[in-house]
């Protein structure tokens, strides 16, 4: 019967062993484990994660609109404009009509690009100032050359004008010519201009030779 038993003390023993073990409680070597991670952490608690923030409002931001320039608007001269038709016409060499009125269409542009005004009031003001109202006359009479002024129409008033402001702007720094005859006619406008002066001594020479013309009755 000694036997026996020892058989069966001998099987039983092992899983009584199992079930103690997995029923024990902690053992030193994780209390050893929890001492040294809260020592790490340096508190007992587990603090919990922090609540995410709620994302901030959405801030209305003003919208800044740069202030342009109000802009300039003017009238497109027709294409068939006395003075502007004029101007090509001196402009012209050797009938090439398009190219002189290319450059008359370009001067125009210069004009506005410089001074940021309707080009076409500044080009008849010019054309205008440089413009001589008389020019004088040699006359012989009983041997002797007399000087005598002659009033000059419109139309010649404007081509002596136009002839002295195109011989002016070959002075005038520019890489085309259009350029040069902008940069010239806002020059007669500042009264800074050489046609200015022809016309000035055109005028004297007519004011000292005022005897030469016919007396009244």
């Amino acid at each position: 019967m000694l036997p026996t038993l020892r058989v069966t003390t001998t099987r039983a023993f092992p899983r009584y062993v199992r079930s103690i073990r997995l029923n024990s409680g902690p053992s030193e070597r994780d209390e050893s484990t929890y001492k040294e991670a809260v020592h790490i952490l340096g508190s007992g608690e587990v603090a919990p994660p922090p609540l995410s923030q709620p994302p901030p409002p959405p801030t209305l931001t003003a919208r800044i609109t740069p202030a342009f320039s109000k802009s300039v608007f003017f009238d497109v001269p027709p294409a068939d404009d006395p003075l502007l038709k004029f101007l090509t016409t001196s402009i012209m060499t050797h009938g090439h009509g398009s190219r002189a009125a290319k450059m008359t269409s370009e001067c125009l542009l210069h004009i506005h690009t410089l001074t940021r005004a309707p080009p076409l009031p500044i080009l008849r003001e010019a054309i205008d100032k440089a413009s001589p109202a008389v020019r004088t006359m040699n006359h012989r009479n009983s041997g002797k050359n007399v000087m005598k002024p002659r009033a000059l129409s419109e139309r010649q008033r404007t081509k002596q004008g136009i002839k002295w402001i195109l011989d002016a702007s070959e002075a005038k720094p520019g890489m085309t010519f259009p350029e040069r005859l902008a940069r010239e006619l806002i020059a007669v406008i500042q009264g800074n201009s050489s046609a200015l002066t022809k016309k000035l001594e055109v005028h004297k020479l007519a004011m000292v030779n005022r005897g030469g013309l016919p007396s009244r009755v």
